[in-house]
């Protein structure tokens, strides 16, 4: 190869701008919550070649000049969502003559936020613990039924009919069913 051979620049190379182009929309995509795939998307369109070029230059090379920019980037999206949900909560508890949502958050809205979530975390807590115990109680009561069924003989309890067990365990079905949905709406 000549040195002329070297000097010669491909026509497809990515340049300078084309790099702070495609970080500056990466970034901003980071910032707004949205995937880095939509990014090399917008990247494509934006600098004429296909997504996975933009995907693959951003990984290759240019996000190792841009640390600093990405953690601040993330740092900014948390700080977003934060900020919107204690706009969320002001929201609900609010009614329309007290102040904007849009001012500037003060420690005492972050303070409210938390012990409203506090709140909320230890009535779902003790919902759960309820739960749990009447879980318990509804075991108990189908292991007794079910030595009723198995030994009619040795039971303490009057005898049960097929509809009145066949009723309690439909009974105590949904009662489980309403339980695990209240326990994963909780999560």
């Amino acid at each position: 190869m000549t040195s002329d051979e070297k000097t010669v620049s491909r026509s497809d190379a990515w340049s300078p701008e084309d790099d702070v182009k495609l970080a500056n929309l990466v970034l901003q995509h980071i910032r707004s919550g949205s995937t880095q795939l939509r990014a090399f998307d917008e990247a494509a369109t934006l600098l004429g070649r296909t997504s996975a070029a933009c995907g693959y230059r951003w990984n290759g090379v240019v996000r190792k000049h841009y640390r600093d920019e990405i953690e601040k980037a993330k740092e900014e999206r948390k700080t977003s969502k934060v900020h919107s949900s204690i706009q969320e909560v002001e929201t609900s508890d609010s009614n329309p003559h007290q102040k904007s949502v849009s001012q500037e958050l003060s420690m005492t809205d972050i303070l409210h936020f938390l012990q409203t979530y506090e709140q909320k975390f230890q009535h779902l807590q003790q919902h759960a613990s309820q739960l749990e115990n009447l879980n318990k109680d509804l075991a108990n009561r189908i292991g007794q039924l079910e030595v009723q069924v198995i030994h009619p003989q040795s039971s303490s309890f009057t005898e049960i009919s097929s509809e009145q067990l066949d009723d309690d365990s439909k009974t105590l079905f949904a009662i489980l069913q309403r339980a695990k949905k209240i326990l994963q709406d909780s999560h």
